[in-house]
């Protein structure tokens, strides 16, 4: 199928940062074929662009799609104790396989009509990963539209030694509730059916996630480089959020989690690190030199007072930043545009040197050209150009947002919410047209889900009392690595 797109303020993206007037665009199949003033193609759909702008779709490099039934539900909880609840080690799932579609589903569609055409998803299935539950989170970007680089996420040791001080804290009565464990074999045979199944197939990539390297034993990271090696994979991890994960470094392995995945051999360019706030500029070095991005997820730190990721530094470091929305249990939303406003506003409360700022055009690059990166798509996504994939974003200039319309970077990044995406093409398949969803029906989809929401409520009544029992050891576990570390590197102009 051809697309022309014509008479359109074009935001390239490309290395030169074109931006072109009055300008038309062609696409072929799935790619950009054509991008310049007075294309005169015949193709079997014209959209007359004319006050309107043409720009890249944006990347959402981290979410966790399995935290979508928590929109709204959690508040004034850091990460340690806020996981009891959003990832629990007691008495949670399985569920039905229309469950896991259905609550993907929701994600994606709110996704795409914020402008995202890219999608970073690491799911971890509760209580243990089964190939049948993944299925129903690919189909649903699948059905949507969607690209993904969906990530199994699992780690393999067991509760009881996934935080420190935890036998100190923890009375012994719930160590053998707490000792259970995935069996590495059955996980690496789960990955591979995975990887058969769906890696780049339909848009999609499988992505090695190893939760965290503190999650897991050193002989699964170096499982999971070598499958990641095997499939060209990209990897994902978290490292670093808190300031617990601080005191995490030093007493499981004598040293920063960023020194001890180095000197193992697991921080490769394949790696996205998700979050980064507690990294001194040693871990920044390490990180930029072996060429890892790292996933800033500015509104989902705040939530959970994990602090402020050192952006600035990140950037001098030559550290590849990505931006993501992290899950809706610690976000609510999935707005890419929300992401980049507070990633341009905090960094300025980083530093009082206002000279070194960061402007608007650079952090909105880390929602379209860097992911590329990242995600090992850089053939596919990341401008505008001739012979890239056509993932974009129509958007209305004719609005409140964009008037008076004085630079078109600053509008983007500070005035824009995703309410003037009008039309959302990915990969040359449009996705939505005039705010709506061409793919799904998204009324009869949001109803379902709502009917089985009722019964998930229900049973998460019981999830919450079972894991309510630790509540208070996890809070002395936290207190007591947080009283290791209250300085803090995310303070005010440091």
């Amino acid at each position: 199928m051809k697309i022309l797109l014509k008479n359109a303020k074009i935001l390239t993206f490309n290395d030169e940062d074109e931006i072109l007037e009055h300008a038309d665009l062609l696409i072929e199949g799935r790619k950009i074929a054509k991008i310049g003033k007075g294309l005169e193609e015949k193709a079997d759909k014209v959209i007359d662009c004319t006050g309107k702008l043409v720009m890249p779709g944006l990347v959402n490099s981290h979410l966790h799609s399995d935290e979508n039934m928590f929109r709204g539900l959690f508040d004034n909880m850091p990460l340690e104790p806020w996981m009891l609840y959003s990832c629990p080690p007691l008495q949670y799932g399985p569920f039905a396989p229309r469950l896991i579609y259905l609550r993907t589903m929701i994600g994606a569609m709110e996704m795409v009509k914020k402008g995202i055409t890219c999608v970073q998803d690491d799911v971890s299935e509760c209580p243990k990963a089964t190939v049948e539950g993944y299925d129903q989170v690919f189909q649903a970007y699948k059905d949507v539209g969607l690209k993904g680089n969906i990530a199994v996420n699992m780690g393999d040791r067991k509760f009881m030694d996934k935080l420190p001080y935890t036998r100190e804290c923890i009375p012994a009565k719930y160590h053998e509730l707490l000792s259970s464990h995935p069996d590495p074999e059955e996980m690496i045979e789960i990955y591979e059916e995975v990887i058969r199944r769906w890696d780049r197939k339909d848009g999609m990539k499988v992505v090695f996630s190893t939760s965290a390297p503190q999650r897991c034993t050193d002989e699964y990271l170096m499982r999971g480089l070598k499958i990641a090696e095997k499939y060209d994979l990209p990897m994902h991890t978290h490292i670093l959020e808190t300031r617990m994960q601080r005191a995490t470094g030093p007493e499981f392995y004598g040293k920063s989690i960023v020194k001890h995945i180095r000197d193992l051999g697991f921080l490769t360019d394949r790696l996205t690190i998700i979050h980064g706030v507690w990294m001194d500029e040693e871990d920044m070095r390490m990180i930029g030199e072996a060429g890892a991005s790292v996933a800033h997820n500015p509104v989902s730190n705040l939530k959970l007072g994990s602090g402020i990721m050192p952006l600035r530094k990140m950037v001098r470091n030559k550290v590849n930043v990505v931006l993501g929305t992290d899950g809706m249990s610690s976000n609510d939303g999935y707005s890419i545009f929300e992401t980049v406003k507070f990633a341009a506003l905090l960094q300025k409360v980083m530093d009082a040197d206002y000279k070194t700022w960061l402007d608007a055009k650079s952090i909105l690059k880390m929602a379209i050209r860097t992911p590329a990166r990242s995600l090992r798509r850089a053939d596919e996504i990341g401008s505008l150009e001739a012979g890239k994939d056509a993932d974009i974003n129509i958007i209305n200039l004719k609005s409140e947002a964009f008037t008076p319309l004085n630079d078109i970077y600053k509008h983007l990044a500070y005035c824009e919410d995703g309410s003037d995406v009008e039309t959302v093409i990915a990969a040359g398949r449009i996705l939505m047209e005039d705010r709506k969803l061409l793919h799904v029906d998204e009324e009869a989809l949001i109803e379902e889900l709502q009917d089985m929401t009722r019964e998930f409520k229900e049973r998460y009544i019981g999830t919450v009392k079972a894991n309510d029992v630790l509540m208070p050891y996890v809070d002395d576990i936290y207190s007591k690595c947080i009283s290791q570390y209250e300085d803090c590197t995310c303070n005010l102009f440091v």
